[in-house]
């Protein structure tokens, strides 16, 4: 009970104020506790931060990968991922790490381990297994940067988040694009 309230009162003032501007103690008097019951959930601001943002890495709306063909777990992956980051709490913080990050340091390195690391990882061990590509990391990351496209235009206020039939509708063409520059030595399994 203490904990949700102390992570919620964290993400509150973290997207009002900012990284740099939100403390522990702020954070605190928000959550209606002492500051010693927040240390004691959390060590410091930046692992409050680390768990807000992992935690947005679980909202994965129950997807895993399977054995159905290539094209449909790509498109099952990009689904659940687009999703994901087209919601309001996701763009949110997105918006606040693309405005402070030049500044801080520990903000970049935070969200570089953090953010997005299990979709990453996830889609990398697939890529591998399943292609047997030298470099999974790599196409996996232009995979993922195809998907988050319009995910630009959103942020830059030039349209709203992608609804449910437009995120479908734009994950088959990613797919599709993808599938066709694939190298041609590859081995699908």
């Amino acid at each position: 009970m203490k904990r949700e309230a102390i992570y919620a009162a964290a993400e509150r003032l973290f997207l009002s104020h900012g990284y740099e501007g939100t403390t522990m103690d702020a954070v605190a008097e928000e959550a209606g506790v002492t500051k010693q019951t927040v240390y004691r959930y959390c060590p410091s601001k930046a692992d409050l931060f680390a768990g807000l943002i992992s935690g947005m890495g679980e909202e994965r709306s129950g997807f895993s990968f399977g054995n159905s063909a290539l094209e449909e777990e790509l498109h099952q992956f990009g689904l659940a991922f687009l999703t994901a980051h087209m919601g309001e709490r996701n763009l949110s913080f997105f918006r606040l790490v693309m405005n402070e990050s030049w500044k801080s340091e520990e903000l970049r390195e935070l969200f570089a381990k953090h953010a997005q690391s299990r979709w990453f990882d996830e889609l990398s061990d697939f890529l591998e297994k399943r292609l047997e590509l030298p470099d999974a990391g790599s196409i996996a990351q232009i995979f993922i940067s195809m998907l988050l496209s319009e995910r630009n235009r959103v942020l830059m206020g030039r349209r709203s988040p992608l609804p449910r039939d437009e995120i479908m509708t734009h994950v088959s063409l990613v797919v599709g694009i993808f599938l066709k520059g694939l190298p041609r030595d590859h081995t699908v399994k």
